[in-house]
Formats: structure tokens, sequence, C-alpha cells
């Protein structure tokens, strides 16, 4: 991390130690924000079709928004930030190496061949992922995730005639599976918030899991199992 980083963490930390300062010394905030956070976990509790839902989440997320930005050490917060994206130029906070998931990564699957024996690799926790951009022999996918972008595409590779399994694991981020027409596919997602687009239509999850089957999962010659788990991000699932 370069001194310019050093220094803009420095500030933003000190900033954000003041603005949780202001909120917990102030009751009427405090009890605010208190209460959009209650909202917000009550209307996670409740069923998918009950009326309460969306005006308790809605009333939750504006108390904890007005909370916050009704203090002026958050606007100084993003003045700062501003101020640093426009010093470094258009690679933005990628170039002062504050958040590594701003970079752009590739990573190629390796094929199970050349890992009959020992198969142990090195996955990056931050930025967007890309696996099976060149052609290769099918290996499990296996993959976690702090935050970034991922995008698995299975059309450079034949499913064997087994039980195929990809598994991602993360934090923040969109996820993407390019799966090749013709693949029975089966779906069971986990997420804080995000949606999943998933055979044309599209569900949004609050803090809820979802299992999907396509409409020719039974008669499909080739199967894939997609476990997939996000705090916020949402996923999808692309016929190709």
């Amino acid at each position: 991390m370069s001194a310019k980083a050093r220094v803009f963490v420095l500030i933003e930390a000190a900033l954000a130690l003041l603005l949780g300062y202001q909120i917990i010394s102030n009751p009427p905030t405090l009890a605010f924000s208190i209460l959009g956070a209650l909202s917000v976990c009550w209307a996670n509790s409740l069923r998918r079709k009950n009326w309460l839902r969306t005006p308790l989440f809605v009333f939750g997320i504006i108390a904890l928004v007005v909370t916050i930005f009704i203090n002026p050490t958050v606007w100084w917060m993003i003045l700062i930030g501003i101020i640093a994206v426009l010093s470094t130029g258009r690679q933005g906070f990628g170039a002062l190496g504050v958040f590594p998931w701003f970079k752009k990564q590739f990573i190629s699957i390796r094929s199970a061949e050349e890992n009959a024996d020992h198969s142990t690799q090195r996955r990056p926790w931050f930025g967007d992922f890309v696996v099976g951009q060149s052609v290769y022999e099918w290996d499990d996918v296996n993959l976690t995730l702090i935050a970034g972008d991922t995008i698995v595409d299975l059309g450079n590779t034949i499913l064997p005639k087994r039980d195929n399994v990809v598994m991602i694991r993360k934090g923040f981020g969109k996820t993407r599976l390019l799966v090749p027409i013709g693949i029975g596919i089966e779906l069971n997602h986990s997420a804080l918030i995000g949606n999943v687009t998933f055979a044309g239509q599209t569900h949004p999850l609050r803090n809820e899991t979802i299992r999907l089957f396509s409409d020719d999962y039974e008669s499909a010659p080739r199967h894939i199992r997609i476990v997939t788990s996000a705090f916020i991000g949402d996923l999808e699932v692309v016929p190709v």
C-alpha cells in the first residue's frame, strides 16, 4: 500500500470513528438507527406474502440512511473519497491499492488431468474472477471470495456423465454462470440481499434460500449442481 493510500485509510478511519461517536452520543439519532435496524430484521423474518414486509423493510432502510447522512462527517468522508479518486486519474481506488477488488484479474482453471495426484490452487480473495475462458478438461469448481464479480463459463468444456458441482461462497459481488444448453441444472442459492435470475425469471431474496431446477433436468443426459451463497449480490444463470 502506497503512502497516499495509508493517509487516505487513516483519515477515513478517523472520520468513521467520529461518525460512530456522533451517532452514539445523540440519543434521538441512536434510537432512530436502532428502530431502523429492528425494522429491517423484522421485515426479513416475515414471510414473502406478508403485507407488512415491504413497508417495514423500506422504513428501516430509510431510517438507517437518514441516520447516517444527517451527520456532516459522512459528507466529509465522501468528499475525501472523491478527491482521492480524482487525484489518481481513471484508475481510481485501484491505483491507490486501497480496495483490491477494483483490480481486474484473470485466472484460468487447471485441468483435472494436470492435478491428478495433488490439486492445490491459490485463489484471490478480491477482484473479478473468470473461470473457463480457454478450453479445459472439467474439474469441479470450489471458490471462496470476499468481494468482486465472478464469471464461470462452462461453454468450453464437456461435462462428464456424473455429479458435476460448482460451489461458490462470496461476501459481496455479482456471480454469472454460463451453462451450455442441454445440461440439467440444479441450483441452490442463499443470500442476505440479492436477486436470482434463472430460466428467464428473477427471484428477489431477503435472507432466504432458493432451490430451482431447469425444465429439462430429468431428461438431460448430463447434470450440474450449483451451490452458491452470498452476503450481498446477484446471481445469474445464463444458457449459452
